[in-house]
């Protein structure tokens, strides 16, 4: 199927993808998400004193492990949506500012809390604080506008026909191809192209077995009336 195509191409960054494979898997992801949260909100205590239970630390477990597995076919989805528009990799330096903003907004955070635990100062920290927060801010609202730009990108059609990167994954001639070219459609036009090439190769094809010798059917006619039959033996009495 479609939506679990790029898992299947988990780290294929080679091709092409269409906007229903993006746009299917970013749409099973937030379902996912949205499952596991309802799982860990249902498996809360919700006594006064709040504690962990088995069923929160799984829901934890799952979302933690979907996070770090699916980076990978994230991006590599993303780069063969952006060579369906004929751009390349490059433009996932877009992305950059946001991701420098959430490390910096961490390491500021561990750095205060560090600081805390050293002992510093109250200036210290609050330094620390608004130059760590002040910067990761900033590139932060850089991160907007490019996320901006790489969602318009994502929304544009593909080019018609193949590009530099590989075949049209919408055009049905290609779709059952899988070359490392991008060939990438519906899995029932998949089947219905290779029952098709089936048929035409069983309509085309030599019988598989055909006897070397095939004698001809006696004929009627070969008993014609140039041909006289043996008569039968007659058993009578023996002459005197």
């Amino acid at each position: 199927m479609i939506l679990f195509r790029p898992l299947i191409r988990y780290a294929d960054f080679k091709g092409r993808s269409s906007r229903g494979e993006y746009w299917l898997f970013a749409i099973f992801q937030c379902l996912w998400y949205a499952l596991l949260t309802g799982l860990l909100v249902a498996a809360a205590d919700q006594g006064e004193t709040p504690r962990a239970t088995p069923g929160m630390l799984v829901a934890l477990g799952l979302i933690g492990l979907s996070v770090v597995g699916l980076i990978v076919p994230n991006y590599s989805v993303l780069v063969r949506r952006l060579h369906d528009t004929g751009r390349g990799a490059v433009w996932l330096l877009l992305l950059a500012p946001g991701i420098a903003s959430t490390f910096l907004t961490l390491v500021t955070l561990g750095t205060a809390i560090a600081s805390v635990g050293a002992g510093a100062s109250r200036e210290v920290f609050v330094g620390t604080m608004l130059a760590g927060l002040g910067t990761a801010g900033l590139l932060g609202l850089v991160g907007m506008l490019g996320q901006l730009v790489m969602g318009v990108l994502i929304l544009l059609p593909g080019t018609r026909g193949e590009n530099r990167f590989g075949p049209d994954p919408r055009d049905p001639t290609t779709r059952y191809v899988n070359d490392g070219g991008g060939g990438t459609g519906d899995d029932d036009a998949r089947l219905e192209a290779l029952f098709a090439e089936a048929r035409r190769a069983n309509a085309t094809a030599e019988p598989a077995f055909q006897p070397a010798f095939d004698p001809p059917a006696p004929r009627p006619e070969a008993w014609g009336t140039g041909h006289r039959a043996t008569p039968a033996p007659v058993f009578g009495r023996r002459g005197t």
